[in-house]
């Protein structure tokens, strides 16, 4: 069922049975379904409407016949009548046996008359004739969704956009884009995957380093990891015109890579190479992975793009694998994998003394600590100290500068944290936390009309943020700008959605998710989440103060009371400063209570 809120709520699964125990295994998403149970010819079992052929022959069933069942629901929602029907059990069966479904056309547009194909081939009476795999009908279904959303975009390219989404949506695709997805781990061990998320992370900064090359972050691509994709549906989701897909393969002290640059267009391979060297080479195959890339793309490189693309951050593979696990803990937030975080990147110094990038990483997780998870000064201080070190050994590392930045942030020396990150925006203008903060710091400052300017280019640079869309909506409430504001607001959970797909224990985003639902007023959806967030982490706080927000949403101001002081006390003391301006606590404003604890807190 749709609800009008946009939410999706699954009513019925169907029947099932377990006919004896199974043996564990480990699970495949493409291995084929195992019979377990065999019913006995003649036996009817489920409802008859949206039984298969096969089905209603008493013949042996397969995946097959879910895709038929699905069929019948793709087409009762269209209808909203079942595509087979009787007086009686035998007559529908009799229906589903000898005749076809009446045409859709009356009920979908010229337009959208590929969803009639698509179900029509869901409802084929020879299984070997159906999709052959709930995947394939995935892939169709998201191609239409794509075509429909292009069509829905540039219908409204005439129509003004810029209180209701980024401008870049409406504008061209960038000829030279390419999004690096994730490299899949060939290994049996997940241990790795961190090995192969770093590998993508190194590819796309150095493809970023190349300045006629439109690169999608890392952030936008998360969505897509560890799944199958169609290049076409990646190309129009993200805007770019090409994809590099690869895997990594490690055995002892040797490293294959393979890689393929695809056309987002057509579907056809640009290049693709296989790399079979030594892991302690891995700078060497990433640079000549950049390399080929630009290579096919047609970019000449400049001389000083060259000499950053062969620049090493280490020498040493220990203290670059011990950085790698680092980021990656560092980008899963939440106040545990921060304070691992901190762990990779001090041991990763203390192997390497000399690795800028590595005190970078530190600084920030320091930073992060400070502001999110445990107020306490002493961060500051390691902060500073930990971001000198890093702009001695590389003064011109963006990170390290804008470490130094986050500190004037902190102490609320606001013009300079500004001039700063201004200073940093003018070496590379799409350092995407910088207008990120230039935002915060405007809406702190009062000044809503700069905020919402910072916060729409956030939007642009990193679409599948939930940060930048989060934060967008707050001033689009405060400017009164409603409809915008919902528009963001609904951005925040299809971004969160997607993102918890690809890491269900992600606190901080499941908390928004929980602020979000709660925005829209779907109390089951926004309790459920809440619950979940505390089961798994009840001292984040950040995901507390989340949480807090959404009951203040709910109308709850007891428990949004308790999470907010809460929050405070598991690290978050800046809280009194958030709170008194986020629109989430509209509600309890005149609250005598609030009113005490904002000020106990400040």
């Amino acid at each position: 069922m749709l609800r009008r809120d946009g939410i999706v709520k699954v009513l019925d699964f169907g029947l099932a049975k377990l006919s004896r125990d199974l043996p564990a295994t480990d699970a495949v998403s493409e291995a084929p379904t195992q019979a377990f149970l065999k019913t006995e010819p003649g036996t009817i079992l489920g409802t008859a409407q949206y039984m298969s052929p096969e089905q209603a022959r008493g013949l042996d069933v397969d995946a097959r016949t879910d895709i038929w069942s699905l069929g019948c629901v793709l087409y009762e929602m269209i209808t909203a009548r079942q595509p087979f029907g009787g007086a009686t059990t035998m007559d529908v069966l009799s229906e589903i046996l000898n005749r076809e479904p009446d045409s859709l056309v009356s009920h979908v547009s010229e337009k959208s008359r590929e969803f009639e194909r698509i179900v029509y081939r869901a409802l084929r009476k020879d299984r070997e004739e159906r999709y052959q795999t709930a995947k394939d009908l995935l892939i169709d279904l998201k191609d239409l969704k794509s075509e429909l959303e292009g069509q829905l975009k540039r219908r409204s390219s005439t129509k003004t956009l810029s209180d209701t989404a980024p401008k870049s949506f409406s504008s061209p695709v960038p000829e030279r884009s390419i999004a690096v997805l994730y490299f899949e781990n060939m290994n049996s061990e997940n241990d790795s995957d961190y090995f192969c998320a770093g590998i993508t992370e190194d590819i796309i900064t150095d493809l970023s380093k190349i300045n006629h090359l439109k690169v999608v972050p890392r952030t936008d691509v998360l969505p897509f990891r560890n799944k199958g994709v169609n290049s076409r549906q990646v190309g129009e989701t993200l805007r770019v015109n090409y994809i590099l897909e690869g895997s990594v393969r490690t055995a002892g002290k040797r490293i294959r890579i393979t890689a393929q640059l695809i056309s987002t267009r057509d579907g056809y391979q640009l290049w693709a190479e296989r790399f079979d060297s030594f892991v302690e080479d891995i700078f060497d195959l990433q640079n000549e992975v950049s390399h080929k890339i630009a290579d096919a793309l047609k970019i000449s490189l400049t001389d000083s793009e060259r000499q950053l693309l062969e620049k090493k951050p280490t020498d040493d593979l220990r203290a670059y694998d011990l950085y790698m696990q680092g980021r990656e803990l560092l980008y899963r937030k939440g106040k545990r994998n921060t304070e691992n975080a901190i762990q990779k990147f001090e041991n990763a110094v203390t192997i390497d003394p000399n690795f800028a990038s590595s005190y970078a990483g530190l600084a920030e997780a320091y930073s992060q600590m400070y502001e999110w998870y445990d107020g306490n000064p002493l961060w500051l201080g390691k902060v500073i100290e930990t971001n000198q070190k890093a702009l001695t050994l590389d003064p011109d590392l963006l990170e390290a500068q804008f470490g130094i930045a986050m500190v004037y942030f902190h102490h609320r020396r606001f013009a300079e944290s500004m001039r700063t990150i201004e200073d940093i925006l003018k070496k590379d203008s799409q350092f995407h936390p910088g207008y990120l903060r230039l935002g915060m710091i405007a809406e702190l400052s009062g000044n809503l009309d700069s905020a919402l300017k910072y916060y729409r280019r956030a939007t642009e640079l990193k679409p599948y943020d939930e940060d930048s869309w989060r934060f967008l909506a707050g001033v689009h409430r405060k400017l009164a700008n409603i409809e915008a504001a919902e528009v963001a607001a609904l951005k925040v959970i299809e971004v969160t959605s997607r993102k918890l797909e690809a890491s269900l224990d992600d606190i901080t985003v499941m908390s928004r998710l929980a602020e979000a639902y709660a925005r829209f007023g779907s109390k089951e959806e926004a309790h459920a989440t809440l619950k979940r967030v505390f089961e798994l982490e009840p001292n984040d706080g950040l995901a507390v103060y989340n949480c807090s927000c959404a009951y203040a949403l709910l109308g709850e101001n007891r428990p949004a009371l308790i999470s907010l002081r809460r929050a405070f006390e598991s690290g978050f003391r800046t809280v009194a400063h958030w709170a008194k301006t986020d629109t989430a606590f509209d509600s309890m404003r005149s609250d005598l209570e609030f009113q005490q604890l904002i000020a106990e807190l400040q």
